[in-house]
């Protein structure tokens, strides 16, 4: 980084909510034992950006706060949409003095040591970019957890090429540490996070390519582990189908303005192939769970590209 972090650099945590009270109590009461051995906790605080203000969530980070080693600070964002959210949070973390900024979900549970272990690497590597991993929800059921739609990061030979857009198969704002000066950079030319990809998702990825793209150094905190928490919701047949729907569109998204024409009609071709394959299959998966739920989250998902 062209900045040099101080000894002991502002931190600010970052986590945007849309009315989810209850998965945010839980990351709340998780934060009180958090573990910042050899940093100051008075230079790290939680920046809460409530995207869909109201009086529940306002009260529950004051109830909760005083319990807290860290400061909690309590922002709005009116604009619906996680982009306004997340750019929302970086602007308050600037505002509030922060050297480096650290993303989390509202619903995902971090390792007490989860941010001592990205300091602690930001600080060995002075990378720009820090992704932490993740482990998959411990309640996920047995038939989601056999799929493969939801997957943790894996050491894969794509990994150590740098993936299809140079990032570790790891990247996402589940568990990230960056710092302000590659955000500044980014912010010059636009939104930090693209409202392109506000309804479909993606918007960490975009930023990531965009950032890497500018030079930014990246690192891999593998030991900084979140574990994510699926509400049950997420395993319905209507959850699946929405997943795979904006998976599809984030997906030709992506394609459209980090790739090229000949990227986007071998995705068109791989969706309408895979379209056809789960529409045969779908009728005779219905004894099995996995295979049913698979097949309606890449009908899904090639509805998605074939609609962007």
């Amino acid at each position: 980084m062209s900045v040099t972090a101080p000894s002991h650099p502002r931190v600010a945590i970052c986590v945007c909510t849309h009315s989810r009270a209850e998965v945010l109590k839980r990351l709340l009461v998780s934060l009180q034992g958090i573990d910042l051995a050899g940093y100051d906790p008075a230079a790290v605080e939680l920046v809460l950006i409530d995207n869909n203000p109201n009086n529940g969530t306002r009260e529950l980070c004051e109830e909760l706060a005083p319990s807290l080693p860290i400061n909690v600070h309590y922002s709005t964002e009116p604009a619906p949409g996680i982009t306004y959210a997340r750019n929302r949070a970086v602007a308050v973390a600037l505002e509030r003095g922060a050297d480096l900024i650290a993303f989390i979900d509202d619903d995902d549970q971090p390792h007490p040591d989860w941010l001592r272990q990205l300091l602690d690497r930001q600080a060995e590597t002075r990378a720009d970019l820090v992704f932490g991993s993740w482990t998959l929800d411990e309640q996920m059921p047995e038939w989601a957890r056999d799929s493969g739609i939801f997957r943790s990061p894996t050491k894969t030979k794509q990994e150590k090429k740098g993936g299809r857009y140079g990032l570790p198969d790891c990247a996402s704002t589940c568990n990230l540490l960056v710092g302000t000066d590659i955000l500044l950079r980014v912010g010059e030319a636009g939104p930090i996070f693209s409202h392109a990809f506000c309804n479909s998702g993606g918007e960490d990825k975009d930023f990531f390519i965009r950032a890497n793209n500018m030079g930014a150094t990246l690192a891999s905190a593998e030991q900084s582990i979140v574990q994510r928490i699926h509400g049950p919701e997420r395993y319905t047949a209507r959850g699946l189908i929405r997943r795979g729907f904006k998976n599809g569109c984030s997906q030709v998204s992506m394609a459209r303005y980090h790739g090229d024409g000949k990227r986007i009609l071998k995705l068109l071709a791989t969706a309408l192939s895979k379209l056809l394959i789960s529409l045969i299959i779908l009728p005779f998966s219905v004894f099995s769970r996995r295979i049913f739920m698979h097949s309606l989250y890449r009908i899904a998902k090639a509805c998605g590209v074939l609609y962007t």
